[in-house]
């Protein structure tokens, strides 16, 4: 697998936006010298004007701060990703895990049950107080599985 900044993906610690580290460094996004977490540049003039400057990670787990931008050091991130994908921790398993639906098994001869909207499968992100930002695939109302997202 190819690991440069176009194949390295990131998030916005505010509006959840995902991106290429490529296109983020070219379009002015920065990162939290503080917490690690990425933000683009509408949500750094959203933090400036409107929150009087508190980073958005709080929402994340992370005690309250004054945000302090910096450049994206895409070197030091394409090593961080090579040492997890040689570990073998690959965003691939997040993708397979909250994004497909699994392959149906030929079943018996049974009539195909329907359910309402709110009882299908449902994947979210949802801030859980022990964990932060976690994705959570729901079914029925129950979460099935679930992950947490960002570092901290």
């Amino acid at each position: 697998m190819k690991l440069d900044l176009s194949t390295v993906g990131i998030s916005c610690v505010a509006c959840g936006t995902r991106t290429t580290l490529e296109e983020a460094i070219q379009t002015g996004w920065q990162q939290c010298q503080r917490c690690q977490f990425f933000i683009d540049p509408n949500c750094i003039r959203i933090v400036e004007t409107t929150m009087k400057g508190t980073c958005p990670s709080f929402g994340q787990g992370f005690s309250r701060h004054t945000l302090q931008p910096a450049d994206i050091p895409s070197e030091q991130i394409l090593i961080f990703v090579r040492e997890e994908y040689q570990q073998g921790r690959v965003g691939a398993l997040i993708n397979s895990l909250f994004y497909t639906k699994p392959a149906k098994q030929a079943e018996p001869a049974a009539p195909p049950r329907l359910l309402p909207a709110e009882e299908e499968s449902l994947t979210r992100e949802e801030v859980w107080r022990r964990y932060g930002l976690v994705l959570v695939r729901r079914l029925h109302g129950r979460w099935a599985t679930w992950e947490k997202v960002g570092g901290g």
